[in-house]
């Protein structure tokens, strides 16, 4: 599996997009605000427009983009 990641931890406050894979084969996509990175947990902190948070762990990152940069 090939990966794309354009997201950095110093994005924070950007726009992203997301499709990931987590350890348990689940397979998502995200699409919200950047607002933390948990280095502990090596994982993005999302949350989408309707307040849901999602977190995405950096290693199941198989597309990474940034939508828009901060305001």
């Amino acid at each position: 599996m090939s990966t794309q990641n354009f997201v950095s931890p110093e994005d924070v406050g950007a726009r992203v997009s997301f499709q990931y894979e987590l350890p348990n084969g689940y397979v998502g996509e995200v699409v919200g605000e950047f607002r933390q990175w948990d280095a502990a947990a090596d994982a993005y902190v999302i949350v989408d427009r309707n307040g849901r948070m999602a977190r995405v762990p950096r290693a199941g990152v198989r597309f990474g983009r940034v939508v828009s940069s901060p305001a």
